[in-house]
Protein backbone atom coordinates (compact mmCIF):
# COMPACT_ATOMS: atom_id res chain seq x y z
CA UNK A 1 0.00 0.00 0.00
CA UNK A 2 1.47 3.63 -1.13
CA UNK A 3 0.96 5.75 2.11
CA UNK A 4 2.39 8.55 3.50
CA UNK A 5 4.24 8.62 6.73
CA UNK A 6 1.64 9.93 8.29
CA UNK A 7 -1.14 7.85 6.89
CA UNK A 8 1.24 4.82 7.43
CA UNK A 9 1.27 5.97 11.15
CA UNK A 10 -2.61 6.43 11.55
CA UNK A 11 -3.65 2.87 10.38
CA UNK A 12 -0.98 1.23 12.39
CA UNK A 13 -2.18 3.27 15.39
CA UNK A 14 -5.83 1.84 14.41
CA UNK A 15 -5.45 -1.44 13.90
CA UNK A 16 -3.36 -1.67 17.08
CA UNK A 17 -5.46 0.04 18.81
CA UNK A 18 -8.99 -1.71 17.72
CA UNK A 19 -7.58 -4.99 17.60
CA UNK A 20 -6.78 -4.30 21.76
CA UNK A 21 -10.00 -2.86 22.48
CA UNK A 22 -11.57 -6.51 20.86
CA UNK A 23 -9.14 -8.52 22.61
CA UNK A 24 -9.86 -6.77 25.89
CA UNK A 25 -14.03 -7.93 25.59
CA UNK A 26 -12.71 -10.94 24.17
CA UNK A 27 -10.87 -12.12 26.97
CA UNK A 28 -13.80 -10.82 29.57
CA UNK A 29 -16.85 -12.14 27.88
CA UNK A 30 -15.39 -15.58 27.73
CA UNK A 31 -14.86 -16.28 31.18
CA UNK A 32 -18.10 -14.56 31.89
CA UNK A 33 -19.91 -16.60 29.83
CA UNK A 34 -18.29 -19.55 31.80
CA UNK A 35 -18.97 -18.22 35.14
CA UNK A 36 -22.94 -17.35 34.22
CA UNK A 37 -22.95 -21.25 33.08
CA UNK A 38 -21.69 -22.37 36.22
CA UNK A 39 -23.84 -20.33 38.64
CA UNK A 40 -26.49 -21.62 36.61
CA UNK A 41 -25.44 -25.17 37.20
CA UNK A 42 -24.76 -26.62 34.15
CA UNK A 43 -22.33 -29.26 33.43
CA UNK A 44 -18.67 -28.96 33.25
CA UNK A 45 -18.76 -31.08 29.68
CA UNK A 46 -21.06 -28.13 28.42
CA UNK A 47 -18.77 -25.51 29.25
CA UNK A 48 -15.79 -26.97 27.94
CA UNK A 49 -17.61 -27.30 24.74
CA UNK A 50 -18.75 -24.14 24.90
CA UNK A 51 -15.90 -22.84 25.60
CA UNK A 52 -13.88 -24.41 22.81
CA UNK A 53 -16.17 -22.84 20.35
CA UNK A 54 -13.88 -19.78 19.25
CA UNK A 55 -10.84 -22.73 18.85
CA UNK A 56 -13.35 -24.75 16.36
CA UNK A 57 -14.48 -21.47 14.64
CA UNK A 58 -10.99 -20.86 14.06
CA UNK A 59 -10.31 -24.35 12.81
CA UNK A 60 -13.27 -24.12 10.41
CA UNK A 61 -13.91 -20.81 9.37
CA UNK A 62 -10.46 -19.27 8.84
CA UNK A 63 -10.57 -21.23 5.21
CA UNK A 64 -13.40 -19.20 3.74
CA UNK A 65 -12.26 -15.94 5.48
CA UNK A 66 -9.87 -15.20 2.01
CA UNK A 67 -12.58 -15.92 -0.38
CA UNK A 68 -14.94 -13.51 1.68
CA UNK A 69 -12.72 -10.73 1.44
CA UNK A 70 -12.01 -10.90 -2.00
CA UNK A 71 -15.74 -11.50 -2.97
CA UNK A 72 -17.27 -8.46 -1.04
CA UNK A 73 -14.33 -6.23 -0.11
CA UNK A 74 -12.27 -6.25 2.96
CA UNK A 75 -13.54 -3.12 4.36
CA UNK A 76 -16.94 -4.48 4.40
CA UNK A 77 -15.75 -7.34 5.54
CA UNK A 78 -14.46 -5.78 8.98
CA UNK A 79 -17.01 -3.74 9.21
CA UNK A 80 -19.47 -6.35 8.87
CA UNK A 81 -17.69 -8.28 11.51
CA UNK A 82 -17.52 -5.89 14.32
CA UNK A 83 -20.88 -5.11 14.47
CA UNK A 84 -22.20 -9.03 14.27
CA UNK A 85 -19.62 -9.37 16.81
CA UNK A 86 -20.88 -6.48 18.86
CA UNK A 87 -24.43 -7.38 18.69
CA UNK A 88 -24.14 -10.87 19.14
CA UNK A 89 -22.40 -10.23 22.58
CA UNK A 90 -24.68 -7.91 23.26
CA UNK A 91 -27.50 -10.60 22.63
CA UNK A 92 -25.90 -12.81 25.31
CA UNK A 93 -27.00 -10.36 28.17
CA UNK A 94 -31.03 -10.61 26.88
CA UNK A 95 -31.11 -14.43 26.65
CA UNK A 96 -30.86 -17.62 28.54
CA UNK A 97 -31.47 -20.26 26.38
CA UNK A 98 -28.27 -22.96 26.37
CA UNK A 99 -28.65 -23.44 22.26
CA UNK A 100 -29.33 -19.49 21.44
CA UNK A 101 -25.74 -18.84 23.63
CA UNK A 102 -23.57 -21.90 21.38
CA UNK A 103 -25.23 -20.02 18.12
CA UNK A 104 -24.07 -16.83 19.69
CA UNK A 105 -21.06 -18.34 20.75
CA UNK A 106 -20.43 -19.42 17.00
CA UNK A 107 -21.09 -16.19 15.47
CA UNK A 108 -18.98 -14.18 17.95
CA UNK A 109 -15.82 -16.57 17.43
CA UNK A 110 -16.92 -16.04 13.01
CA UNK A 111 -16.40 -12.52 13.55
CA UNK A 112 -13.38 -12.70 15.73
CA UNK A 113 -11.74 -14.73 13.38
CA UNK A 114 -12.39 -12.65 10.25
CA UNK A 115 -11.39 -9.77 12.74
CA UNK A 116 -7.78 -10.84 13.19
CA UNK A 117 -7.55 -12.48 10.29
CA UNK A 118 -7.73 -9.45 8.21
CA UNK A 119 -5.78 -7.17 11.00
CA UNK A 120 -2.61 -9.13 10.47
CA UNK A 121 -2.71 -9.40 6.89
CA UNK A 122 -3.47 -5.52 7.10
CA UNK A 123 -0.59 -5.03 9.21
CA UNK A 124 1.96 -6.61 7.26
CA UNK A 125 0.60 -5.02 3.88
CA UNK A 126 1.60 -1.43 5.18
CA UNK A 127 4.54 -2.27 7.67
CA UNK A 128 8.02 -1.02 5.97
CA UNK A 129 10.45 -4.21 5.94
CA UNK A 130 13.48 -2.52 7.98
CA UNK A 131 10.92 -2.39 11.23
CA UNK A 132 8.71 -5.00 10.36
CA UNK A 133 9.30 -7.26 13.46
CA UNK A 134 9.39 -4.07 15.97
CA UNK A 135 5.99 -3.03 13.77
CA UNK A 136 4.60 -6.24 14.64
CA UNK A 137 6.13 -6.85 17.78
CA UNK A 138 4.27 -4.11 18.91
CA UNK A 139 0.58 -5.34 17.60
CA UNK A 140 1.23 -8.81 19.80
CA UNK A 141 2.28 -6.51 22.74
CA UNK A 142 -0.54 -4.31 22.92
CA UNK A 143 -2.94 -7.72 21.74
CA UNK A 144 -1.39 -9.35 24.67
CA UNK A 145 -2.28 -6.42 26.76
CA UNK A 146 -5.36 -6.27 25.84
CA UNK A 147 -6.22 -10.21 26.36
CA UNK A 148 -4.68 -9.71 30.23
CA UNK A 149 -6.45 -6.72 30.97
CA UNK A 150 -10.02 -8.19 30.35
CA UNK A 151 -10.40 -10.49 32.95
CA UNK A 152 -10.44 -7.45 35.51
CA UNK A 153 -13.68 -6.32 33.78
CA UNK A 154 -15.16 -9.34 36.06
CA UNK A 155 -13.61 -8.58 38.75
CA UNK A 156 -15.70 -4.83 38.77
CA UNK A 157 -18.95 -5.81 37.59
CA UNK A 158 -18.91 -9.17 38.94
CA UNK A 159 -21.41 -11.95 36.95
CA UNK A 160 -24.88 -11.26 38.51
CA UNK A 161 -26.69 -9.48 36.41
CA UNK A 162 -25.69 -8.73 32.33
CA UNK A 163 -23.72 -5.43 33.38
CA UNK A 164 -20.63 -7.58 31.65
CA UNK A 165 -21.95 -8.28 28.85
CA UNK A 166 -23.57 -5.10 27.51
CA UNK A 167 -19.74 -3.41 28.58
CA UNK A 168 -17.86 -5.63 26.40
CA UNK A 169 -20.78 -5.33 23.54
CA UNK A 170 -19.99 -1.50 24.11
CA UNK A 171 -16.48 -2.06 24.11
CA UNK A 172 -16.09 -4.02 20.74
CA UNK A 173 -18.16 -1.76 19.05
CA UNK A 174 -15.81 1.17 20.23
CA UNK A 175 -13.25 -0.27 17.91
CA UNK A 176 -14.98 0.94 14.65
CA UNK A 177 -13.95 4.48 16.17
CA UNK A 178 -10.43 3.51 14.90
CA UNK A 179 -11.54 2.22 11.74
CA UNK A 180 -13.53 5.09 10.73
CA UNK A 181 -10.12 7.19 11.51
CA UNK A 182 -8.17 5.27 8.28
CA UNK A 183 -10.65 6.41 5.45
CA UNK A 184 -10.36 4.40 2.67
CA UNK A 185 -6.61 2.86 3.28
CA UNK A 186 -8.49 -0.74 3.98
CA UNK A 187 -5.99 -3.50 2.71
CA UNK A 188 -6.47 -5.06 -1.14
CA UNK A 189 -7.30 -8.86 -0.40
CA UNK A 190 -8.23 -9.44 -4.34
CA UNK A 191 -6.21 -11.63 -6.17
CA UNK A 192 -5.37 -15.41 -6.39
CA UNK A 193 -2.83 -17.24 -4.16
CA UNK A 194 -0.49 -19.76 -5.70
CA UNK A 195 -0.54 -21.95 -2.93
CA UNK A 196 -3.73 -23.65 -0.79
CA UNK A 197 -3.73 -23.55 2.92
CA UNK A 198 -3.28 -27.38 2.82
CA UNK A 199 0.17 -26.55 0.74
CA UNK A 200 1.01 -23.48 3.11
CA UNK A 201 1.71 -26.24 5.79
CA UNK A 202 4.57 -27.45 3.19
CA UNK A 203 5.61 -24.41 2.05
CA UNK A 204 6.71 -22.96 5.08
CA UNK A 205 6.87 -25.14 7.80
CA UNK A 206 8.58 -22.98 10.13
CA UNK A 207 5.81 -20.31 9.68
CA UNK A 208 3.34 -23.20 10.58
CA UNK A 209 4.90 -25.21 13.02
CA UNK A 210 4.81 -21.82 15.54
CA UNK A 211 1.40 -21.02 15.31
CA UNK A 212 0.69 -24.45 16.49
CA UNK A 213 3.87 -24.47 19.03
CA UNK A 214 2.14 -20.90 20.53
CA UNK A 215 -1.11 -22.16 20.36
CA UNK A 216 -0.56 -25.17 22.34
CA UNK A 217 1.58 -23.20 25.04
CA UNK A 218 -1.51 -20.49 25.22
CA UNK A 219 -4.03 -23.70 25.38
CA UNK A 220 -2.23 -25.64 27.87
CA UNK A 221 0.24 -24.11 29.61
CA UNK A 222 -1.54 -21.16 30.32
CA UNK A 223 -5.07 -22.94 31.07
CA UNK A 224 -3.35 -25.48 32.97
CA UNK A 225 -0.28 -23.96 34.79
CA UNK A 226 -2.32 -22.16 37.75
CA UNK A 227 -3.85 -26.02 38.45
CA UNK A 228 0.19 -27.82 38.05
CA UNK A 229 1.01 -25.14 40.53
CA UNK A 230 -1.68 -26.48 43.27
CA UNK A 231 -0.91 -30.04 42.91
CA UNK A 232 2.45 -29.49 43.65
CA UNK A 233 2.19 -27.54 46.69
CA UNK A 234 1.68 -24.16 46.05
CA UNK A 235 -0.92 -21.52 47.66
CA UNK A 236 -4.04 -21.69 44.93
CA UNK A 237 -3.45 -17.34 44.80
CA UNK A 238 0.35 -17.66 43.97
CA UNK A 239 -0.65 -20.52 41.59
CA UNK A 240 -2.90 -18.49 39.57
CA UNK A 241 -0.20 -15.41 39.61
CA UNK A 242 2.00 -17.38 37.73
CA UNK A 243 -0.24 -17.06 34.81
CA UNK A 244 -0.15 -13.40 35.11
CA UNK A 245 3.95 -13.26 35.19
CA UNK A 246 4.15 -15.52 32.08
CA UNK A 247 1.97 -12.32 30.52
CA UNK A 248 3.91 -10.02 31.75
CA UNK A 249 6.37 -11.56 29.77
CA UNK A 250 4.32 -11.63 26.95
CA UNK A 251 3.68 -8.04 26.81
CA UNK A 252 7.11 -7.14 27.79
CA UNK A 253 9.11 -8.79 25.60
CA UNK A 254 7.37 -8.75 22.23
CA UNK A 255 9.14 -5.29 21.29
CA UNK A 256 12.81 -6.09 22.14
CA UNK A 257 12.47 -9.57 20.12
CA UNK A 258 10.87 -7.57 17.34
CA UNK A 259 14.15 -5.41 17.60
CA UNK A 260 16.25 -8.05 17.67
CA UNK A 261 14.90 -9.71 14.75
CA UNK A 262 15.15 -6.84 12.63
CA UNK A 263 19.03 -6.34 13.55
CA UNK A 264 20.45 -10.02 13.84
CA UNK A 265 17.81 -12.08 11.46
CA UNK A 266 14.59 -13.31 11.96
CA UNK A 267 15.35 -17.45 11.38
CA UNK A 268 17.81 -16.93 13.83
CA UNK A 269 16.10 -15.39 16.60
CA UNK A 270 13.15 -17.69 16.08
CA UNK A 271 15.41 -20.80 16.78
CA UNK A 272 17.06 -18.95 20.08
CA UNK A 273 13.05 -18.06 21.36
CA UNK A 274 12.26 -21.97 20.52
CA UNK A 275 15.98 -22.89 22.70
CA UNK A 276 14.56 -20.72 25.34
CA UNK A 277 11.14 -22.21 25.18
CA UNK A 278 12.43 -26.16 25.40
CA UNK A 279 14.66 -24.74 28.66
CA UNK A 280 11.80 -22.97 30.23
CA UNK A 281 9.89 -26.01 29.81
CA UNK A 282 12.72 -28.71 31.44
CA UNK A 283 13.38 -26.58 34.22
CA UNK A 284 10.02 -25.83 35.76
CA UNK A 285 9.42 -28.95 37.75
CA UNK A 286 12.85 -27.87 39.60
CA UNK A 287 11.92 -23.95 39.28
CA UNK A 288 8.63 -24.00 40.96
CA UNK A 289 10.02 -25.35 44.66
CA UNK A 290 12.93 -22.15 44.24
CA UNK A 291 9.98 -19.25 43.34
CA UNK A 292 12.14 -16.48 43.96
CA UNK A 293 14.22 -17.72 40.73
CA UNK A 294 10.95 -18.95 39.00
CA UNK A 295 9.27 -15.70 38.62
CA UNK A 296 11.99 -14.11 36.67
CA UNK A 297 12.21 -16.88 34.38
CA UNK A 298 8.55 -17.32 34.01
CA UNK A 299 8.47 -13.66 31.95
CA UNK A 300 11.72 -14.59 30.20
CA UNK A 301 9.95 -18.19 28.96
CA UNK A 302 6.86 -16.56 28.45
CA UNK A 303 7.82 -13.68 26.37
CA UNK A 304 10.23 -16.14 24.33
CA UNK A 305 7.59 -18.48 23.36
CA UNK A 306 5.12 -16.47 22.15
CA UNK A 307 7.85 -14.43 20.57
CA UNK A 308 8.32 -17.53 18.13
CA UNK A 309 4.31 -16.37 17.19
CA UNK A 310 5.20 -12.81 16.76
CA UNK A 311 8.54 -13.83 14.14
CA UNK A 312 6.31 -16.17 12.36
CA UNK A 313 4.20 -12.88 11.56
CA UNK A 314 7.05 -11.02 10.38
CA UNK A 315 8.26 -13.41 8.23
CA UNK A 316 5.52 -14.58 6.80
CA UNK A 317 4.90 -10.69 5.62
CA UNK A 318 8.26 -10.16 4.51
CA UNK A 319 7.73 -13.95 2.23
CA UNK A 320 4.16 -13.36 1.27
CA UNK A 321 2.21 -10.46 -0.46
CA UNK A 322 -1.53 -9.82 -1.24
CA UNK A 323 -3.46 -12.87 -1.72
CA UNK A 324 -0.51 -15.22 -1.03
CA UNK A 325 -0.37 -13.26 2.34
CA UNK A 326 -4.55 -13.52 3.22
CA UNK A 327 -4.15 -17.72 2.19
CA UNK A 328 -0.70 -17.34 4.31
CA UNK A 329 -3.08 -16.04 7.53
CA UNK A 330 -6.24 -18.41 7.00
CA UNK A 331 -3.23 -21.01 7.49
CA UNK A 332 -1.90 -20.01 10.39
CA UNK A 333 -5.52 -19.10 12.08
CA UNK A 334 -6.55 -23.38 11.45
CA UNK A 335 -3.53 -24.22 13.22
CA UNK A 336 -3.99 -21.43 15.67
CA UNK A 337 -7.97 -23.20 16.19
CA UNK A 338 -6.21 -27.44 16.70
CA UNK A 339 -2.99 -26.15 18.86
CA UNK A 340 -5.90 -24.74 21.00
CA UNK A 341 -8.05 -27.25 20.58
CA UNK A 342 -5.48 -30.24 21.51
CA UNK A 343 -3.01 -28.48 24.01
CA UNK A 344 -5.43 -28.36 27.03
CA UNK A 345 -6.57 -32.12 25.83
CA UNK A 346 -3.33 -33.43 25.71
CA UNK A 347 -1.57 -31.73 28.66
CA UNK A 348 -4.90 -32.51 31.16
CA UNK A 349 -4.61 -36.51 29.91
CA UNK A 350 -0.48 -36.42 30.67
CA UNK A 351 -1.40 -34.79 34.53
CA UNK A 352 -3.91 -37.46 34.49
CA UNK A 353 -1.11 -40.01 33.80
CA UNK A 354 2.38 -38.46 35.63
CA UNK A 355 0.68 -36.01 37.95
CA UNK A 356 1.84 -33.99 38.49
CA UNK A 357 4.45 -32.97 36.12
CA UNK A 358 2.91 -34.51 33.09
CA UNK A 359 1.71 -31.11 31.66
CA UNK A 360 5.34 -29.47 31.09
CA UNK A 361 6.71 -33.47 30.00
CA UNK A 362 4.04 -32.96 27.29
CA UNK A 363 5.24 -29.03 26.43
CA UNK A 364 8.56 -30.31 26.60
CA UNK A 365 8.15 -33.02 23.58
CA UNK A 366 6.49 -30.06 21.89
CA UNK A 367 8.87 -27.80 22.16
CA UNK A 368 11.66 -30.35 21.17
CA UNK A 369 10.06 -30.80 17.84
CA UNK A 370 9.57 -26.98 17.15
CA UNK A 371 13.55 -26.71 18.11
CA UNK A 372 14.45 -29.17 15.26
CA UNK A 373 12.01 -27.54 12.73
CA UNK A 374 14.09 -24.13 13.72
CA UNK A 375 17.04 -25.79 13.35
CA UNK A 376 16.32 -27.16 9.88
CA UNK A 377 15.16 -23.56 8.82
CA UNK A 378 18.30 -21.95 10.17
CA UNK A 379 20.62 -24.46 8.49
CA UNK A 380 18.70 -23.35 5.29
CA UNK A 381 18.86 -20.35 6.08
CA UNK A 382 22.88 -20.69 6.18
CA UNK A 383 23.04 -22.32 3.18
CA UNK A 384 21.36 -19.60 1.03
CA UNK A 385 23.21 -16.43 2.32
CA UNK A 386 26.13 -18.21 1.66
CA UNK A 387 25.29 -18.86 -1.83
CA UNK A 388 23.92 -15.50 -2.35
CA UNK A 389 27.42 -14.45 -0.86
CA UNK A 390 29.22 -16.54 -3.57
CA UNK A 391 26.90 -15.72 -6.39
Amino acid sequence: MNLSPSERFRVLAAIIAAITIMAFALSSSIPLVSLMLEKRGVGNDVIGLMGAIPALTFLFFSPVIPKLAERIGAGILLWTALIGCSLSILLLAYTEALITWFILRLFIGLCMAILFLISETWLNQIALEKTRGRTVALYVAFMTSGFAAGPLLINQVGTDGNMGFIIAACIVAGGGFFFALIGKNYPKLQGHSSFSIISFFRLAPLISAAALYVAFFDGSIMTLLPVYGVKVGMAAEVAVLMTSVLLAGNILLQVPIGWLADHFGRIKVIFICSAIGLAGACSLPWLIETQYILWPVLIVWGGAVVGSYTLALVIMGQRFKNAELVTANAATGVLWGVGSLIGPAAAGYSMELYEPHGMPVTFIAVSIAFLVIAYVELHKDRIRCVAELKG
